[in-house]
């Protein structure tokens, strides 16, 4: 039976206390705010305007010095000037002026000078009735984000209604952890909750907190109670399924430490946890809310007050709305409930408000902004009954950096092909970023910076105004984009650069060129203009004079170009070998021209000489020694080398690469392009030498002949088997041929010839033995050496050596190493067995001393296959026997005299060895717990194995119900069985194993209530 964890939902009947509200002044000093934060987002504030507040001691000519330090002046003064308004340089960076105002003692106070629009009010019917958004300032947050589809909050509760039209469209993932499937059946309570948090803005009924957000419904109750496995596998099923957010509207006295590992797995998982601190009205603990890593909250009323039933302690971290909270319920309506059930997912609504702004915070961050933006309530400071104060949404997406700050680029850049453009911007969270540059039609020119880890920095990256061919961009308009990702989540943010392409431009060639016109034709020499220009391109020899005109004055556009020259004069004839230049120029507007560049061609006609010089002509293969000969080439040139048999065909590459004039050594193993050797037969060399132009020469070497002078080697078994009269074939592989002997031996003493100096080719090959001696007499059973010698005709040899185990007479005894045993019952034991082979059997039940109790039989001639036996539980003076467990022996003499004996254990108490756990539960009835619908079987074993399932009204077996029979596969096995009836119903288990023994288990469903 599973332990019940009493988990309760946190929700009240609408039976309501009336509270009284009260209004309480507030004076506090001003608190100033990271201007990391404040000045993120550009769309907010006046641009070249912010608010400053100087100390009551600062002067008149103190402040305008200190301004006058920024470049900046006094524009006008707010309540009687206690704030200036100060205006700042055109393009100046208002974060930077703000930090270097707020490093000096005078000034108190420095704030962009918010723009202020109409909060965004929904248009849903039932608006008003939702007192608790506008207590959270829920419209001035949607004027920053009304949350993410990319953002999931998982509801752990009961069921949530999928097709509500406020949350249809919006489910992802559903599952039930009490079934394990996806279905469950709808509840008001998950539904009210579900609304809270996510109701669409639809014009249809009420807002949820985060209107775009996805909700992950997970029912963990069956009835009114969920048990502890129910919520470990929901917590377990929310991250694996990437929750952002979970919502825990239940809970239960006492620390639970299951859940408490489930909680800790979660938080590892970057979930952010929020649960339900209780209704009691109590100090006492409730869990998961009091667990380390979950957000506790207490509910309040509309007056901002406690409310009486909600608990506190110090395991309260926020407190939230939760008295008369209008939202979703079941059959796709709305109404009122109470309790911290209904506050929790007021946070949890703000929490993926703050995750959809920056979904790569942190869990540890996202609690931070939440326990920071709230309205401090009751005691100053962190209390037991408001934690840290009553969530404030507008405060949390307002203190919530965006993943990318604004990004800071330069208002023109001028690009010279040397210098750089900055571009700054911070990041917040955890994730990797990447920096791009783009054209106007969206196509990337250059990646700056690709995947580079950031955890919260301020980046200043530099880009040079070129593609990422190192050319530098014509002159326009161009996208900054800076992506952010976690790998779940991404982000882009981008601006725009202006560029003024001032380099000249020019042309990019290079590299040294060979050519020979009869072998290629022509030769492509690849350029690149940085800016359409007309250019001359011209073919000069060696003492500088035109041979030909390829280019005159052409206009070409900017890019990678080819010259194509065929090797031949401005005549149309062919030049003579030589070393030429092609010279290109770039023709300004004044028809002068530019600086030469220039490129050598090297133009070759002939072929590289080159010598070839053999080892003898017999290649001895052994596997230690190669086969060398020497090349040599005259000048440079590409050798490549093969070995071909007599047909003509490779048979292996050994060389291709270039090599300078010189030596140059070719070897050979005698193995093919597999690395498998040859066979024996006539080999040459073919090797081609080709020079930088292409010209190519080939040489063909003399033949050589390849023997194989390696050492036979042969496989076989190392261990083969004779355990039934007749021949048996022993198979064994030869590398290459030679003459086969082949004996039987029993240590030095030979035993048997089987073969004497027969030829055998390379390759598989048998020989039999039948396991009888020199005289043609049977061997008695032991062990036996066969051993295969091969000499080649280089009378190179080897041997080998196996073992071969004769079990003529062996008899294998397979048995269980437990059988159940009864001795209230007739027999109180029965034991199936087998032999291998016939033989004379005994059977003796020992007690736990190993004594003898008694002679089941002696000697009994017994066949093969399998076999039983009975112990009526009498020793052999005929009286009952009364311990817990025995053991039986069973011994086989074979035929030759040879005893094999096992031993097995008779236990009225212990499983059988293979059945490794079973486990038995019942599903309650929905709506009646006293009553169950199905019985679940979780059964684990360690081999194949068949149980039978009988089902009866009484324990006596007088009327039975239902029988099934069910395969059990090795590992675990799960057999839900549907009841015949809801009444409480008996149960007997019949497990049988592959040799007919049986093992029987009893169970009584009343004792699963």
């Amino acid at each position: 039976m599973k332990a019940i964890w009493s988990l309760s939902l946190f929700f009240l009947s609408l039976t309501f206390m009336a509270s009284t509200a009260t209004a309480e002044g507030v004076n506090e000093q001003p608190r100033q705010v990271n201007p990391e934060v404040q000045f993120q987002d550009q769309q907010e504030f006046v641009a070249r305007e912010l608010i400053v507040k100087f100390k009551p001691e600062a002067t008149s000519e103190e402040q305008a010095a200190i301004l006058n330090k920024v470049n900046s002046e006094e524009k006008s003064q707010l309540l009687d000037g206690d704030f200036s308004v100060v205006k700042v340089p055109s393009g100046a960076d208002l974060k930077t002026i703000a930090k270097t105002l707020l490093k000096n003692k005078l000034v108190a106070l420095v704030e962009p000078n918010y723009r202020f629009t109409q909060s965004y009010l929904p248009k849903e019917p039932k608006y008003q009735q939702q007192w608790y958004l506008n207590k959270i300032q829920a419209p001035k947050a949607w004027d920053k984000t009304k949350g993410s589809s990319a953002i999931t909050v998982a509801v752990i509760d009961d069921g949530v209604q999928q097709d509500h039209p406020e949350l249809k469209g919006k489910i992802v993932s559903p599952y039930n952890a009490v079934t394990g499937t996806t279905k469950y059946s709808p509840h008001l309570h998950a539904t009210h909750v579900a609304g809270i948090i996510a109701a669409s803005f639809n014009r249809k009924g009420i807002a949820g907190i985060a209107p775009n957000v996805k909700i992950m419904p997970i029912n963990v109750f069956t009835g009114d109670e969920a048990t502890t496995d129910s919520v470990v596998r929901a917590l377990q099923y929310a991250v694996d399924h990437h929750a952002d957010i979970i919502n825990m509207s239940l809970g239960a006295p006492g620390y639970n430490y299951a859940i408490d590992s489930a909680v800790k797995y979660a938080r590892s998982k970057g979930a952010v946890l929020i649960a339900a601190a209780g209704n009691e009205g109590s100090y006492q603990p409730e869990y998961p809310a009091a667990s380390e890593g979950v957000l506790g909250v207490s509910a309040t009323t509309q007056g901002d007050k406690i409310a009486s039933w909600s608990n506190r302690g110090s395991y309260i971290d926020l407190a939230a709305p939760g008295d008369r909270i209008y939202s979703t319920i079941t059959g796709g309506s709305y109404g009122y409930e109470s309790g911290t059930s209904m506050a929790t997912p007021v946070v949890s609504g703000v929490a993926a408000l703050v995750r959809s702004r920056n979904p790569f915070l942190s869990s540890g961050q996202v609690e931070t902004i939440l326990k920071k933006s709230t309205v401090d309530l009751g005691t100053k400071g962190r209390d037991s009954l408001y934690g840290y104060g009553r969530i404030d949404a507008n405060k949390a997406v307002s203190n919530t950096a965006l993943p990318v700050s604004t990004i800071s680029v330069p208002k023109i850049f001028t690009a010279k092909g040397t210098n750089k453009a900055a571009i700054s911007f911070t990041t917040a969270g955890t994730g990797k970023i990447s920096l791009s540059v783009k054209s106007s039609k969206g196509t990337t020119l250059r990646k700056v910076v690709t995947d580079k880890s950031t955890s919260g920095s301020k980046f200043t990256l530099y880009w040079d105004g070129k593609t990422d061919s190192k050319k530098v961009v014509s002159s326009g308009t161009y996208k900054v984009e800076v992506k952010m990702t976690n790998g779940r989540k991404t982000v882009y943010k981008s601006t725009t650069i202006k560029v003024n392409n001032q380099t000249k431009a020019d042309i990019i060639v290079s590299g040294i060129y060979a050519f020979s016109p009869k072998v290629s034709g022509k030769i492509n020499i690849p350029y690149e203009l940085t800016q359409q220009a007309k250019i001359m391109a011209v073919i000069k020899d060696q003492a500088g004079k035109t041979v030909k005109t390829i280019l005159n004055k052409k206009s070409v556009s900017a890019g990678k170009h080819s010259v194509i020259w065929d090797g031949k004069n401005s005549t149309g004839l062919p030049v003579k070998d030589g070393t030429y230049s092609l010279e290109m120029l770039i023709i300004d507007s004044h028809n002068k021209a530019g600086t030469a560049k220039k490129v050598q061609i090297k133009v070759d006609t002939i072929r590289p000489v080159a010598g070839f010089a053999l080892s003898p002509p017999v290649f001895k293969m052994d596997n230690q020694t190669n086969y060398t000969a020497q090349l040599e080439v005259k000048e440079t040139a590409t050798v490549i080398a093969y070995v071909k048999n007599d047909k003509g065909t490779i048979i292996r590459k050994l060389i291709n690469q270039q090599f300078k004039p010189g030596k140059i050594a070719v070897s050979w193993n005698g193995k093919n392009d597999q690395n498998t050797p040859v066979p024996e037969g006539n080999y040459y060399y073919d090797v081609q030498a080709k020079d930088p132009a292409g010209n190519t020469t080939t040489i063909t070497g003399a033949y050589f002949s390849v023997e194989d002078w390696r050492t036979p080697e042969i496989q076989a078994s190392k261990d083969v088997y004779l355990k039934a009269t007749g021949m048996m074939n022993i198979d064994y592989l030869l590398s290459k041929s030679g003459t086969v002997t082949v004996g039987i031996y029993q240590g030095a003493n030979l035993m048997k010839n089987i073969k004497t100096e027969e030829a055998e080719a390379a390759g598989k090959q048998t020989f039999q033995w039948d396991g009888t001696d020199l005289e043609g007499k049977q061997v008695p059973d032991g062990d036996y050496q066969f051993k295969i010698q091969v000499i080649d005709k280089y009378n190179l040899s080897q041997t080998f050596t196996g073992t071969v185990h004769v079990e003529l007479t062996k008899i294998d005894i397979l048995y269980p190493s437990i059988v159940a045993l009864d001795l209230g019952e007739t027999p109180a034991a029965e034991v199936y067995y087998q032999l291998s082979r016939g033989g004379k059997v005994t059977i003796e039940i020992l007690n736990q001393r190993n004594e003898k109790v008694k002679t089941i039989q002696k000697d009994v001639p017994i066949n093969d296959g399998t076999q039983s036996f009975r112990w009526d539980g009498k020793n052999e003076d005929g009286y009952y026997e009364g311990d817990e467990f025995y053991y039986f022996v069973i011994t086989a003499e074979s035929s030759g005299g040879q005893k094999f004996s096992v031993k097995g254990k008779m236990s009225s108490t212990e499983n059988p060895s293979w059945l490794k756990s079973h486990e038995v539960s019942f599903n309650d009835v929905s709506d009646y717990s006293f009553y169950h619908d199905k019985m679940n079987l979780k059964i684990q074993t360690s081999q194949q194995v068949t149980l039978t399932l009988y089902v009866y009204d009484d324990p006596y077996g007088t009327a039975r119900l239902d029988l099934k029979s069910y395969t059990l596969k090795p590992g675990e096995n799960t057999i839900i069985y549907q009841k015949p009836l809801t009444d409480y119903l008996y149960y007997q288990l019949k497990y049988q194993d592959a040799l007919g023994n049986q093992y029987w288990y009893d169970i009584d469903e009343w004792e699963y209530f």
